[in-house]
């Protein structure tokens, strides 16, 4: 492990070593490595490293062998669960509740780490899976640094008392105020702005997701006689909200308007568009969703005027449950694939090459066709399709294989498929799969594509 130089490189006798312990992708259990990040940007005494341990035990011992520190300062998120979240508790290390990593469980039972040691304990808000921390956590910076400041104020000479700068409200946007020019100024990196953007950005995302909750069970709902289940996989490390997403708003007259739509982009950075161009696709369909093609054009006339959802692509369908009808408009969307039948067949509904929304020139068209009881609807984005190693045909051929293997139940069918187009592949977009059935009931006769 090589250790990362501090103060420009400078070399000297290591009296002191601060090092952050932390479990990578656990959100505020990982908040010890992500503070270490930061502190090693800040001006040190020659004689005080600022380093990450988490690492094989072999190498921190032989790391710690080669410093010798007489001090250490551990620091990292410990749950107890009796305190608050963001509560700073400070101990030694046979005091603390700290479940440290196995490198440095290692190093304590071999005598690696010196008497003199003193774990800073954080109470963590989150501990589930997923990057960045909360934000509550950011209001510990300066407190974390006055701790570690006076632990090693009989350790290593010349801290002095150095000025430090308020976090508690920074964002990603807001320069950092710096006073005056001082030698003593403990500067923050570029990269703390960066984290606690990052941080930001995810919980602006969990907001979004919770802004505009489908007006049916996304899940498994079943309303005026049709049944859907639908699937949102954003992409990201355990993150609730991408640029895909699905709507079904009922209409009345056993008459509901279905949407599936993905942003351009992916992820968290385009959470926030999704959401609002969500919520304009639901007020076109409540104010006019009898009509597919006068709904996408007003979200045509939308991006074009105001640059929201443009080069957003967008499925927009009415279903009537009595009879099977469904129309449908397209703005760049994937096709519906339409399966019938045990055993099953399936095909994709025709549609014209279409462009994404904003081309208010463009010539939109509706298609309609009409299901009976036995057919299942398939919608999907692009994401369950594409992928860097797989063409957009082997992946419509896929989805179409999956589709007439799978189970007879509709939440069954739909997790076969997911789990078919996505096994063995490197995701790199976010995924909405979407199916549909009617009721029983319904008189229509077959399809005309699908008949024999």
């Amino acid at each position: 492990m090589t250790p990362a130089p501090l103060s420009g490189g400078r070399s000297g006798p290591c009296r002191a070593l601060v090092a952050g312990f932390g479990q990578p992708g656990l959100r505020d259990l990982d908040f010890g490595r992500q503070v270490v990040d930061w502190l090693q940007e800040l001006d040190w005494p020659d004689e005080v490293m600022v380093e990450d341990l988490p690492c094989s035990a072999a190498l921190v011992l032989h790391r710690l062998q080669e410093l010798r520190p007489a001090k250490v300062v551990l620091l990292g998120a410990v749950p107890r669960g009796v305190d608050p979240p963001a509560a700073l508790r400070r101990c030694r290390l046979e005091e603390s509740f700290a479940d440290l990593d196995n490198a440095l469980a290692v190093a304590r039972q071999w005598g690696g780490l010196p008497a003199d040691t003193v774990v800073i304990e954080v109470e963590p808000a989150e501990t589930g899976f997923g990057l960045g921390f909360s934000d509550v956590m950011a209001a510990c910076f300066d407190p974390i640094l006055e701790m570690i400041r006076e632990e090693l104020a009989g350790v290593a000479g010349g801290l002095g008392t150095p000025r430090t700068i308020d976090h508690s409200s920074l964002t990603a946007d807001q320069p950092v105020e710096r006073g005056e020019p001082s030698t003593e100024i403990w500067e923050p990196s570029e990269a703390m702005g960066d984290l606690l953007g990052y941080a930001r950005r995810h919980a602006e995302a969990r907001a979004q997701s919770t802004r505009a909750p489908s007006l049916l069970d996304g899940s498994s709902s079943e309303a005026a006689g049709v049944a859907l289940t639908g699937r949102v996989r954003p992409w990201g490390v355990c993150v609730d909200t991408g640029g895909d997403w699905f709507d079904a708003v009922p209409l009345g007259d056993g008459l509901i308007g279905l949407v599936v739509g993905n942003v351009a982009g992916r992820g968290v950075e385009v959470a926030a568009t999704m959401s609002d161009l969500r919520a304009a696709a639901r007020a076109y369909v409540v104010l006019d969703g009898t009509s597919p093609v006068r709904v996408i054009g007003h979200l045509d006339h939308l991006a074009d005027a105001t640059g929201l959802g443009r080069d957003a692509r967008l499925l927009y369908l009415t279903i009537r449950s009595a009879t099977g009808e469904v129309r449908f408009t397209s703005a760049g969307s994937s096709p519906p694939l339409i399966v019938d039948g045990h055993p099953s067949r399936a095909c994709w509904l025709d549609m014209a090459a279409t462009a994404p929304l904003g081309a208010v020139g463009a010539t939109r068209t509706e298609s309609t066709v009409h299901l009976t009881a036995t057919s299942t609807l398939l919608l999907c984005t692009d994401g369950l399709l594409e992928h860097r190693t797989l063409p957009r045909a082997a992946g419509l051929e896929r989805l179409l294989r999956a589709a007439t293997a799978g189970p007879a139940g509709l939440d069954d069918l739909v997790d076969h498929v997911l789990a078919a187009c996505t096994r063995d592949q490197r995701r790199d977009d976010d995924i909405c799969l979407v199916g549909m059935r009617l009721g029983a009931g319904v008189l229509s006769p077959a399809p005309r594509h699908l008949r024999r």
